[in-house]
């Protein structure tokens, strides 16, 4: 049985998708041009205009891709190949934002998809040029596009697999290991490979972490990638969900792993990428119904609350500990002045005391200029002890 495999990708820019427009892509071929042509249509006539106008898709080459055995080997030289296959890939980017989808496609693949399910669980996606050369490093390298996150699969065949194998595609692992010699039989992927959560009668759609599997019920190939597209762009739109928090999360776990020392400003672009994001996030933005009831369905069964909820507690820790920092900065400076007020008002009341002596002694007239500058220093020590009392109070809040 044929499969077509779309793999989408997670990814973003650290400053523009620019450079894309200006790509000669020599190899363009007419699925490249059918895709991009449908997607696009059917993107502006599902989505509000708002979301639709704010993407754009890059074709950026066809490659050989490289099916690999599940060897344990890290080395990606040494691994069996299984198969190779040619995959189109395409970007869909938002330059506002600077997120962006790495789409993946395999057309009418004859193998054993549960191969390809497990390479991408490992993260093993391999192209081979004259020498092989992980996805992820090959788009960085070439077009400055940074993998952040776990890829979702659509897996699309005309008619339904046995349920055993239906199983392995739930849970995004190869039936021919070369490895173990083992069967599912959790009930939580028999119950996904059983639970159809398609909103139109042309498909059976069958959802996973990581997996949609859609049956489609008509076998017409001049219509098969407009049925594949009214799902890829849905797909699309909560991948780029998840680019948004991951692309965030990753930097705030990078600085609590590393213990850096993130300052407010460093901090507030943290936060502001990702506010600047929020337009993705709106519920209202799919023209109809239907559409939005197969994006919640999916977007629950990949569990994207749980990674903003992920985000949002990596989040709150770093902004804790960056307000801790802070307090404890400030102590230290309101210290300094503390002690520098001190001195001040000492010298003062040693040159008042000084006065009042000479005067009395008869060897100078009193210098009511030092009453004042004592007064002076008297009310600056009193401000500086309420400021660092209040400061102090604050810490020990923070610390509670």
């Amino acid at each position: 049985m044929k499969s077509d495999i779309f793999v989408l990708i997670p990814c973003h820019v650290e400053n523009s998708y620019l450079h894309l427009n200006k790509l000669s892509i020599n190899s363009r071929n007419k699925f490249a041009e059918d895709y991009l042509e449908k997607l696009n249509n059917i993107s502006k006539s599902e989505l509000v205009d708002r979301v639709s106008n704010a993407f754009e898709r890059f074709f950026i080459g066809e490659y050989d891709l490289l099916v690999l055995a599940d060897e344990l080997s890290d080395n990606i030289d040494n691994k069996k190949v299984i198969d190779k296959v040619k995959i189109n890939l395409f970007v869909t980017a938002c330059e506002r934002t600077r997120l962006s989808v790495l789409v993946g496609i395999i057309c009418g693949y004859e193998g054993n998809p549960t191969n390809l399910l497990d390479q991408i669980t490992r993260e093993d996606l391999v192209l081979q040029f004259s020498q092989r050369i992980k996805l992820s490093d090959f788009i960085k390298s070439e077009f400055q596009i940074i993998k952040n996150g776990e890829a979702k699969t659509c897996l699309i065949q005309n008619e339904k697999s046995k349920l055993e194998d239906v199983l392995y595609y739930m849970a995004t692992e190869t039936n021919d290991s070369s490895l173990v010699d083992t069967k599912i039989i959790s009930s939580k992927y028999h119950q996904l490979a059983v639970e159809n959560l398609a909103v139109y009668d042309f498909s059976d759609i069958y959802v996973s972490e990581s997996v949609i599997y859609q049956v489609l019920h008509d076998d017409d190939g001049n219509d098969r990638l407009q049925y594949e597209g009214l799902l890829i762009f849905i797909v699309e739109l909560l991948v780029m969900q998840l680019s948004a928090v991951y692309r965030t999360n990753n930097k705030v776990a990078k600085a609590l792993e590393e213990n850096q020392s993130i300052n407010v400003k460093e901090y507030e672009k943290f936060s502001n990428e990702f506010a600047n994001t929020l337009s993705i996030w709106q519920i209202n933005i799919y023209r109809y119904k239907g559409a939005q009831t197969i994006a919640n369905a999916i977007s629950k069964r990949f569990e994207i609350e749980e990674v903003r909820k992920n985000y949002k507690q990596n989040d709150e820790f770093l902004q804790s500990i960056i307000n801790t920092r802070n307090v404890k900065n400030a102590m230290k400076e309101s210290n300094i002045l503390f002690y520098v007020a001190i001195l001040l008002f000492i010298k003062d009341f040693y040159l008042i005391v000084k006065n009042i002596y000479l005067f009395f002694a008869g060897s100078q007239e009193f210098a009511f200029g030092d009453v004042f500058s004592l007064s002076t220093s008297f009310v600056i020590l009193l401000i500086v002890l309420l400021v660092y009392h209040g400061r102090f109070r604050t810490l020990g809040k923070r610390k509670s």
